[in-house]
């Protein structure tokens, strides 16, 4: 799963991750810690001559009701709302680090073995920023890539029209997979996290989809510690809490 991250790498610093050489001048971007789905973010992609850049695009498809924000890896190239953007939209959502809420019914500490649940990976229509889950405040945790500032999580995006504004807007998906030992006494989803070896591949066209490419991070490769960082006040359980479909 992944409904919330964190990007404080500066724009020079996700250019050199992702051995971007296009200008940089006219392109603004803040650090944040607490990105949320329906956000404006940057996400590297090709351009039309296929070369890599730094475009700013919306994370979430608006459905009539919810908001379609992650897709899952398994059987993408298949699956009728994705398949199209991943064959020929592929991109790469830089992060510092992403956060997990533990999932109701995952008993004790995030060292201890937890059976998966179902996870969401939409947000109903109706659920509202800031909405305090009834089940009350769940833990939650900072997951991030040792020596991978920013890493990279496989997206995918399309031209999406804005249904507040009409306006069409390219908008992105972050791609989800099995958890790993780390992750799955928290979670049963995790962000697909890119080898850096693997991004040229993974932008490039293909008249194969890469979902070779799509593997689970290895645990050796991840850490976590409890988050300090509270300021969605809840939204992100509520996020998860609800019933929701990756694929309309």
């Amino acid at each position: 799963m992944c409904g919330r991250y964190r990007l404080r790498s500066d724009k020079q610093r996700i250019a050199e991750a992702f051995a971007v050489h296009a200008d940089l001048e006219h392109l603004y971007l803040q650090p944040e810690d607490d990105i949320a789905p329906g956000s404006i973010q940057p996400v590297v992609s090709l351009d039309r001559d296929g070369e890599r850049h730094i475009e700013l695009m919306r994370w979430g498809f608006k459905l009539p009701d919810r908001l379609l924000f992650n897709a899952r890896s398994e059987g993408i190239e298949s699956a009728k709302f994705w398949k199209e953007p991943f064959s020929k939209r592929r991109c790469i959502v830089p992060a510092d680090a992403f956060f997990e809420w533990q999932k109701a019914g995952i008993a004790g500490s995030p060292q201890a073995a937890g059976q998966p649940l179902p996870g969401n990976d939409s947000l109903p229509a109706g659920s509202r920023p800031g909405e305090q889950p009834k089940a009350g405040k769940k833990p939650k945790f900072e997951f991030t890539v040792p020596g991978r500032r920013p890493f990279g999580m496989a997206g995918l995006w399309s031209p999406w029209k804005n249904p507040k504004t009409d306006a069409w807007e390219p908008t992105f998906a972050i791609l989800t997979g099995e958890a790993n030992a780390v992750m799955r006494p928290i979670h049963d989803r995790q962000p697909t996290i890119l080898e850096p070896r693997d991004y040229e591949e993974y932008l490039s066209g293909s008249n194969r989809p890469p979902t070779h490419l799509l593997r689970i991070l290895p645990e050796e490769e991840m850490t976590f510690q409890p988050s300090e960082l509270d300021t969605s006040r809840g939204e992100q359980a509520a996020l998860f809490d609800h019933t929701g479909l990756e694929e309309p």
